[in-house]
């Protein structure tokens, strides 16, 4: 999560009304809650909103390994863990030495990593060097070449394959808008054999930062959702959020779940439900909590693998 997001279109507005004649097919339901989740912030979240964050979002950067607490905690709600993977040094964001990378450096730390989540014995989701297509990161194809890119991830998969870790499903997470243009996430895709699912990441910054504008759900994520289509691959919006600033973020929430009802290749959604650079929760006392509790209690948002990720 970085930019301020300027993609516009429209998919059209629903009433919940007119969500609830949609066909059920089923989107798993999921959140980003602290760096390192507890037991208590899943019990948390199902009891202000309903529903069971069956997918937890963290963040891990290069040489560490997931908290096994935090693991422990997760795997005893029954929730699957979706790992983004950063191949830097977040604390001075700093990147690694990427050609050391293609040279073996790492091996033994990737192997390993790739043990630790085979070992977990039920779906991983893990998303390496996510938002490539926007220039933040020493990983954008931006920065390094998109054929780089690619080879850095092609070497971190063949070390899974070859340790058969098979239940670690790979997600290709981009930004929801090329940043800039010419960063086009199409042209460091690594292609089909190697990703399993696409990822989407999108924010409505409203009036918090300098030339941002309030937008909605669709003006956000219209555009690379059709863009993304063509990969014929599941989609996760592996990042989404709201601030309150210059809007109706109660409205926004609403329509947002009503919009992902129309797009049939979103199997899951992680909602950004923290206070960060804006304040991106939907708080259970607020109008805008309310909204989601009332959107999430259609049997289309669903708990649990079956029916909707694979």
């Amino acid at each position: 999560m970085k930019r301020l997001l300027l993609v516009a279109g429209i998919l059209g507005v629903c009433g919940l009304s007119a969500c609830e004649r949609q066909k059920v097919s089923g989107c798993f339901v999921g959140a980003f809650l602290a760096d390192r989740p507890s037991a208590a912030d899943i019990d948390r979240f199902q009891a202000s909103y309903g529903k069971k964050p069956g997918l937890i979002l963290t963040f891990l950067d290069w040489g560490k390994y997931p908290d096994e607490g935090m693991v422990r905690a997760v795997s005893g709600r029954g929730v699957s863990l979706m790992v983004t993977w950063e191949p830097w040094v977040a604390s001075t964001q700093a990147g690694i030495d990427y050609d050391a990378f293609l040279a073996g450096k790492d091996d033994a730390y990737i192997r390993a990593f790739a043990l630790k989540m085979k070992a977990l014995g039920q779906p991983v989701f893990l998303r390496f060097a996510h938002e490539m297509n926007g220039d933040w990161y020493p990983w954008s194809c931006v920065r390094i070449s998109p054929e780089k890119y690619q080879k850095l991830w092609f070497h971190a998969r063949r070390i899974f394959d070859q340790v058969e870790a098979g239940n670690v499903r790979w997600v290709f997470s981009l930004n929801s808008e090329n940043v800039p243009l010419g960063n086009d996430a199409a042209f460091c895709y690594p292609g089909d054999r190697y990703v399993d699912y696409i990822g989407l990441d999108g924010y409505n910054w409203g009036t918090t930062r300098t030339g941002s504008r309030w937008q909605s759900f669709n003006d956000i994520f219209f555009r690379s959702y059709k863009n993304v289509l063509h990969y014929k691959k599941p989609v996760i919006l592996s990042e989404f959020s709201s601030t309150s600033s210059g809007g109706d973020k109660a409205l926004w929430i609403e329509k947002a779940l009503c919009d992902i009802r129309r797009m049939s290749a979103v199997k899951g959604f992680i909602l950004f439900n923290v206070d960060k650079e804006t304040d991106w929760r939907f708080s259970s006392d607020t109008e805008s909590g309310r909204r989601l509790k009332r959107g999430l209690k259609s049997p289309y948002f669903v708990e649990t693998l079956q029916g909707s990720l694979r």
